[in-house]
């Protein structure tokens, strides 16, 4: 997780009308300091095989070399993308992340393909809305361009895991569809009210009886790793709080051990040798 500084107060202006993408400067310095957290992951021993950027951090200018670099070191990058204008209609505002994969993964060769895609935030929240609604410099009033689209990943070496933007991890429906499917859940972030999102963290780990990480920005803290372990000392892997302070850290979150817990039948079974605790009520591994 890499978790730049951006100040959502301030970052696209203090007051109406509101810029669309950060200023200048500031973008200089986040991606500075996303230039540097890719360089401390990438030169230890242990390299992350897969890295998360916090929503709407990564400057819209900087969307193709991030690829070429998770191309270059064959690396998984997923960052949300700064606020862009619809192609179809420059009034309706994306707010959207991408997703990188090197065709090689932690192999220590360059990658000769790459696949990305952009994925888009469905539920926008208050605060972006009202930014839009009082209006954008050089576009007038706009609106949230909800997208929803919602993604599973299959990987037999990564895991099978789901992504989403910030305030989406609040949508039921998205739950209910990504319950038994994955072994991750990655949420990437802009969000103040990290008590709130701990405590929907430390649920939908059991809920959806996954690992679940939210990397959020800087400015406020609040990344978090957490699984659901047995031993509530052990379920927490990663948490960082912390106001206004850059910082990027690499965990090991399970996933053979996590996926054997998912297969274990609870009712029928003895639990010796399982570490995670049972799997919630009416849970089954589903193979859609």
């Amino acid at each position: 997780m890499i978790q730049p500084v951006i100040n959502p107060d301030t970052s696209w202006k203090k007051a109406a009308p509101f810029s669309l993408n950060i200023d200048s400067v500031s973008a200089e310095r986040v991606w500075g300091e996303i230039k540097t957290g890719l360089i401390e992951m990438l030169k230890v021993d242990g390299r992350p095989d897969i890295i998360l950027i916090p929503e709407l951090h990564l400057p819209v200018s900087r969307v193709q070399t991030i690829k070429k670099l998770s191309k270059k070191h064959g690396v998984v990058i997923i960052s949300g993308i700064d606020f862009q204008s619809s192609s179809v209609n420059r009034n309706r505002i994306h707010n959207r992340g991408i997703i990188c994969f090197p065709n090689e993964i932690n192999t220590g060769q360059p990658s000769l393909k790459l696949t990305a895609m952009q994925f888009g935030k469905t539920y926008f929240t208050y605060m972006e809305r009202s930014m839009f609604s009082k209006g954008i410099v050089g576009l007038g009033v706009c609106y949230p361009e909800p997208e929803q689209n919602m993604y599973i990943f299959k990987s037999s070496e990564l895991g099978d895991f789901g992504i989403m933007i910030c305030s989406d991890i609040f949508d039921i429906e998205r739950m209910a569809i990504y319950q038994g499917q994955i072994h991750h859940l990655f949420v990437i972030s802009l969000n103040k009210d990290l008590n709130t999102y701990f405590a929907m963290a430390e649920s939908l780990t059991r809920l959806l009886y996954c690992n679940l990480i939210i990397c959020n920005t800087g400015h406020y803290g609040g990344t978090l790793a957490v699984s659901p372990y047995n031993d509530a000392n052990e379920r927490t892997i990663y948490k960082y709080l912390g106001q206004r302070m850059f910082n990027s850290h690499v965990v090991n979150i399970p996933l053979m051990s996590l996926d054997k817990a998912q297969k274990f039948d609870f009712i029928s079974d003895n639990k010796d040798g399982i570490k995670f605790k049972a799997s919630p009520p009416g849970y089954l591994i589903r193979k859609d």
